[in-house]
């Protein structure tokens, strides 16, 4: 993982990940599917990854950093959960989940006590949030729940009855989870535009991106961004819409995203690892910049209506 993949915020906790040896950008990793463990000591949940300087505490980051950090943080655990499913999930998933209510929390404590406009669009913000930590909170019961099943089951009944409940403990956390990316990110657009009305919502401008590299860092935003390789040839994989390995490469050398290798869940059963793309600090304060704009919701154009010119009708001989 590079240096300068994402950000940390001054109160977030900073667990540590597990170490991903390095790869060149060109080589191809080894086509084999990672290895689920299975032992007791698995790595601890990856909610947060150690980045570069966050704003100092006299200047806290701004509501829509949050907003995007905690996108992120669910990618993070959303993809630990699929890569390392189901013994990840099972051993330390509730853990993660459990950063996650707290992260909601503090989001939401950002919101309100920012001055924004009290509009409905920035309540609404705050309640999705809101809404998210409950979600997220059920989740890690359903979590904890299979952590039990896993201690107390029998060696001989792990492909049995205790498996299934195990299995299905974690699917229900998953979905609660699903769309966390998504929620957060929403309720950073919202935040954005109330606070350009005020102020810029950060300090940076989005330069002079064309519409693909926006486009493709706002799935980076979301956590739908992934690259792989195949048939000795790299490709960019996007939930949301067509990704261009080009783009990607791009926006990369610019310092605006970074790559974990093996970090998101194959594009396919059996298949490698993927590449998780994830914005970096400063691709991040441009994002910001951009959801104040509304850049990524621009309203259609239309083209004005000329008028109709009438004629009268010549007045008729009597």
């Amino acid at each position: 993982m590079t240096d300068d993949v994402l950000f940390s915020l001054p109160d977030a906790p900073e667990p540590a990940a597990p170490a991903t040896p390095p790869r060149s950008e060109r080589t191809p990793p080894a086509v084999s599917a990672p290895v689920p463990p299975t032992g007791p000591d698995l790595a601890p949940p990856v909610a947060s990854a150690p980045a570069p300087p966050a704003p100092s505490a006299e200047q806290p980051p701004c509501p829509v950093i949050r907003l995007l950090a905690l996108a992120d943080q669910f990618t993070q655990h959303n993809d630990a959960l699929a890569r390392l499913w189901p013994a990840y999930g099972a051993a330390h998933g509730h853990t993660s989940a459990e950063v996650l209510v707290n992260a909601c929390t503090d989001a939401v404590q950002a919101i309100e006590e920012q001055p924004l406009p009290a509009t409905v669009a920035v309540k609404e913000a705050a309640i999705r949030i809101k809404q998210l930590a409950y979600l997220t909170a059920g989740s890690a019961r359903h979590l904890a729940a299979a952590k039990d099943l896993l201690s107390a089951q029998a060696p001989e009944t792990d492909q049995g009855r205790g498996g299934q409940h195990i299995v299905r403990q974690i699917e229900l956390a998953q979905e609660l989870t699903a769309l966390g990316p998504a929620s957060a990110l929403q309720a950073a657009t919202t935040v954005a535009l109330a606070m350009n009305h005020r102020s810029h919502p950060g300090t940076m401008t989005a330069g002079r991106l064309t519409p693909i590299e926006r486009s493709t860092l706002n799935a980076a935003a979301r956590g739908h961004l992934a690259t792989s390789w195949s048939a000795g040839r790299e490709f960019a994989h996007s939930q949301t819409g067509t990704a261009h390995i080009e783009t990607v490469l791009g926006l990369e050398q610019q310092g605006l995203i970074a790559r974990e290798p093996a970090s998101a869940p194959p594009a396919a059963d059996g298949g490698p690892a993927q590449d998780r793309v994830r914005l970096t600090l400063r691709g991040a304060m441009i994002v910001a910049a951009q959801l104040g704009r509304g850049l990524y919701t621009p309203a259609p154009a239309t083209a004005a209506v000329p008028a109709s010119r009438v004629i009268p009708a010549p007045a008729q001989a009597r």
